[in-house]
């Protein structure tokens, strides 16, 4: 088995047929394996980024592919290689021929090992029985090469089947509550409908109009700060890829709420595998004490248990407003690698020895003046 080293957009696009042959045949099947999931994300992160994605190869044949980026600009020396991940990623892995994952994990391992164009390899969003997780890992401190696990959270999820009312029965009072307060005072403020653009139903136009409107919405809402909204550049050339390949493959989902016909939220799904994957979800931050996201989250949520579906999944994260809804998720990790470079060096001594060592002064200082007040540092002769 050989490995390439992919550097061209043109070389990447070239992948496709034989990537979606490898991510078709992963278990348990997934979008963020697909080619046309990195494709969106590269268009976000093709400003930031330079390709590094190494395919592992049996003969002419692709056994494996692991879709690595080298960031540009992060404020150090250090050369930072990553998976090809965007905000909106739930999962991500190795994508493999399950009959030569063991071969491929090695054979990467030793790959990289031997590059000295990299110090520090950050893989993030992976499942934790995973590939990358389970075997990479292991292969990696085999050939040498420090390399962590480390917690991720989980992507939370709420199971499809059964009835709503079965599901909406295990709810706290608190949630029930919450949920008629922000149907009501969106209802008192004007006429309220909601609109689903899905599979099976979706015409250019209709495409078109929900996902401008859902892209209005995102410029509208609190994220905006944080350059992540979907009216930023990068943000939106990735929603606009995805959008196009997922009607194009029947996985695009779009929910809107109207006040008065004006769209004040949405909620932004792939569709895939029997599973829901929620990408965006976001309001008009101006209507804020209406809860208008709250209003169509409990809506659609109500609509998804009418079909065939498995699962609903919130994304990374164990935020309070998701373990209100649930609390099973599927494990996430993060693997960091430190390469035998220079700088691979020092990072590693740095995050794994030095801050590990100085995080309990950190903390002793940050506490201080608190802890003095309340008595809580006091010397054992003054107790």
């Amino acid at each position: 088995m050989r490995i390439e080293i992919i550097t061209t957009a043109e070389g990447f696009a070239a992948l496709r047929d034989a990537w979606d042959g490898l991510a078709c045949r992963a278990e348990p099947p997934s979008v963020f394996l697909r080619h046309a999931w990195f494709a969106a994300a590269w268009a976000w992160r093709r400003d930031d980024a330079e390709l590094r994605i190494l395919v592992a190869r049996e003969g002419d044949a692709i056994a494996a592919i692991l879709p690595l980026i080298r960031l540009r600009g992060n404020g150090t020396r250090r050369r930072v290689w990553t998976l090809l991940t965007v905000p909106d990623t739930q999962c991500c892995d190795l994508i493999a021929d399950g009959t030569a994952v063991t071969a491929a994990a090695s054979t990467l391992a030793q790959a990289l090992a031997s590059r000295r164009d990299w110090d520090v390899l950050v893989l993030d969003y992976l499942a934790a029985d995973g590939v990358i997780a389970t075997q990479l890992a292991r292969e990696l401190q085999r050939h040498g090469i420090a390399a962590t696990l480390a917690e991720r959270g989980r992507n939370l999820y709420i199971t499809l089947q059964g009835t709503w009312n079965q599901y909406w029965s295990t709810r706290s009072r608190s949630v029930k509550k919450a949920c008629n307060l922000a149907a009501n005072r969106l209802q008192r403020a004007g006429a309220v409908r909601v609109e689903h653009v899905g599979p099976g139903a979706m015409s250019d136009i209709d495409c078109d109009r929900a996902l401008e409107a859902a892209i209005a919405i995102s410029g509208r809402s609190w994220k905006r700060a944080t350059g992540n909204s979907l009216d930023h550049p990068a943000p939106g050339n990735f929603i606009r890829a995805l959008s196009s390949a997922a009607r194009r493959e029947g996985w695009l989902s779009v929910w809107l709420a109207y006040l008065d016909e004006r769209p004040v939220a949405m909620e932004y799904q792939l569709v895939y595998g029997g599973n829901v994957h929620a990408l965006r979800s976001d309001f008009d931050a101006e209507l804020d004490q209406m809860s208008p996201g709250s209003f169509l989250f409990r809506h659609l949520l109500e609509r998804l248990f009418d079909g065939e579906l498995t699962q609903y999944l919130m994304g990374p994260g164990d935020n309070a407003y998701k373990m209100r809804w649930t609390a099973d998720g599927h494990a996430l990790c993060r693997l960091t690698a430190y390469n035998r470079t220079l700088f691979g060096r020092v990072a590693s001594f740095i995050e794994r020895h030095a801050k590990p060592m100085l995080r309990p002064l950190k903390e002793r200082l940050r506490r201080g003046p608190a802890a003095r007040a309340s008595g809580d540092d006091a010397t054992p002769g003054k107790r």
